[in-house]
């Protein structure tokens, strides 16, 4: 009995090169929605809040009243009183979407108010839109393995079934 095994394997190149197709496809797209994101966010119009008070508590997130749904949130200044004669150095504080966090490690000697004066970008209907295009397909990725398992079961009882037929 004789098979023909250069006849089976290049029944396979079509599905090999399908999967890798369809891989190269999706990689391609979860980038270009990565940048879309990028792209959009660079296109929302910087807000500027001056001189807003807020209450410290040494090394605690405290939120600003811009944090919450902001997509970028950069603190240029930070004072101690409300002159904004006395400022507080960039190495004693961070922002970031969530608020702002005042560490006093060399004992300043803050006040219970603090002044900061940040720049934000607030998501709109376009950031919102790629964002949730973005998390729809995450999903993705996590089929492709089972796509393939099922694949290769079909043609593994397509062999089977080929072979039985032969004997």
């Amino acid at each position: 009995m004789k098979y023909k095994k250069k006849a089976q394997i290049e029944q396979l190149q079509g599905l090999i090169v399908a999967l890798v197709v369809i891989a190269i496809v999706l990689v391609v797209g979860f980038l270009i929605f990565a940048e879309t994101k990028d792209q959009v966010v660079d296109m929302i119009d910087t807000s500027t809040a001056t001189n807003e008070s807020f209450t410290y508590a040494n090394a605690t997130l405290t939120a600003l009243a811009h944090s919450s749904g902001s997509v970028e949130l950069t603190c240029s200044a930070l004072y101690n009183d409300t002159a904004n004669a006395v400022t507080i150095g960039s190495g004693n504080y961070t922002c970031t979407t969530g608020g702002i966090t005042v560490t006093d490690t060399e004992g300043l000697g803050l006040a219970s108010t603090l002044y900061v004066t940040y720049t934000y970008k607030t998501a709109d209907y376009a950031y919102n839109a790629s964002s949730e295009v973005q998390n729809a397909t995450q999903d993705i990725p996590g089929w492709l393995p089972i796509i393939v398992v099922v694949v290769i079961g079909a043609l593994l009882i397509g062999l089977v079934s080929f072979l039985r037929r032969q004997a």
